[in-house]
């Protein structure tokens, strides 16, 4: 029976292809999101919990950082490739990532909008249903109730609908190379650039209007935040082509990380944090909280996505292997554990004490692992594997 069950929640793992150092990343980061999302039931520790949930905004921006760093390889290898940037080759990027979040998204979204349903609130006919089908809930307005931590997922969808359509116009735009392929990389930065400045001045423009908005409605809303992923990006691009200075540099970036992220956590909580707290309008914050602020969590994410990346696993642990566990299911965990595991705890039962709290709070983190480990074997990585199947 337990061999049984065991297999069914073993995760077969090729350890040889994998980063460590990234796998430490989503794993650890992933497990302080859980905690926070799930701390209104350890209310008992509210300076921690507090510290926690200003680190976990912060790994929002690390995975944003990341994720921008894994798809820029993969853009430029195929942009390289190819010596050309076609519809074909933007289809075959589409398709390696809608395959890789969209099916565990539309899985978690019907299923949520069941579970309202049950509750009285029937999402299908309402228009909050159709603005998540197409990722708009956070165009226009904060994220709802509704599917919250979804904001992560319009944003970095967003990004790879657009960043393409901009590559395609700039290879058409601009002068092609072919004798050195040197357009290549010039177009990859001016895609870049164009994303720093674009999500700045949306920022900044943000100001001159009479907007209800809270800072951190902002910091959550799609077309805001795409500079984050560009940082990842960046990151690629000086990977790929000039590889030699994150490892002849790799110490200073570790530095560097240190001392922004220390400036992070020091300006959050003196500059930031009051104003939350009174959920002041967006003009109550200085401009830098939107412009430098903003730019120095991005900073923080790329030195330190730089730093781990040179980290390898020398020999396979109980730790090696939980955390690259949770590296693997890290995306179902994120998208199964609030919306899913959390609204049914909170919905059969209500804690009375603090005991109850704790045992509630271990059913959600211990639960939300369980069934992604599950979603990730049975659902998503089939998926996953179908877009070879789609490519052109």
């Amino acid at each position: 029976m337990l061999s049984k069950l065991k297999q069914i929640f073993t995760i077969e793992v090729d350890y040889s292809n994998r980063v460590y150092g990234f796998d430490i990343m989503r794993g650890v980061g992933i497990l302080i999101v859980l905690y926070a999302h799930g701390r209104s039931k350890m209310h008992f520790f509210p300076i921690f919990n507090d510290f926690v949930s200003v680190l976990g905004f912060w790994l929002m921006d690390l995975f944003f950082v990341l994720s921008g760093f894994l798809i820029g390889m993969i853009l430029i290898k195929l942009y390289e490739k190819e010596q050309s940037f076609t519809l074909t080759t933007a289809y075959n990027f589409w398709i390696r990532r809608w395959f890789r979040t969209l099916p565990n998204y539309y899985l978690v979204l019907i299923i949520t909008a069941i579970l309202w349903s049950l509750g009285g609130k029937i999402m299908f006919l309402k228009l909050q249903f159709l603005a998540n089908l197409f990722f708009c809930q956070t165009i226009a307005t904060p994220p709802p109730f509704f599917m919250e931590e979804s904001w992560t997922l319009c944003i970095e969808e967003w990004f790879y609908l657009l960043f393409p359509i901009f590559l395609l116009v700039i290879h058409r735009l601009c002068k092609v190379d072919l004798l050195h392929g040197k357009h290549i990389k010039r177009n990859m930065l001016l895609g870049i650039f164009l994303f720093f400045v674009l999500s700045t001045m949306l920022r900044v423009a943000l100001y001159t209007v009479d907007s209800k908005l809270t800072w951190l409605d902002m910091t959550r809303m799609s077309f805001f935040r795409l500079d984050t992923i560009a940082f990842g990006i960046f990151a690629a691009w000086i990977n790929f082509y000039y590889p030699e200075v994150f490892k002849k540099y790799r110490n200073v970036f570790g530095v560097v990380f240190m001392v922004s992220i220390i400036i992070y956590f020091i300006y959050f909580y003196t500059a930031i944090m009051p104003g939350i707290r009174e959920q002041r309008s967006l003009q109550f914050f200085p401009i830098a909280s939107i412009t430098f602020f903003l730019l120095l969590s991005g900073l923080a994410s790329l030195s330190l996505t730089v730093y781990m990346k040179e980290v390898k696993m020398n020999k396979v642990t109980i730790f090696s292997r939980f955390i690259t566990m949770i590296s693997l299911i890290s995306y179902s965990i994120y998208i199964f554990h609030r919306s899913v595991v959390a609204f049914i705890i909170d919905k059969v039962y209500t804690p009375s004490t603090d005991l109850e709290n704790i045992v509630l709070f271990a059913i959600y983190f211990v639960g939300s692992i369980l069934i992604s480990i599950l979603v990730y074997k049975y659902f998503e990585y089939p998926m996953t594997a179908l877009r070879e199947k789609m490519k052109k």
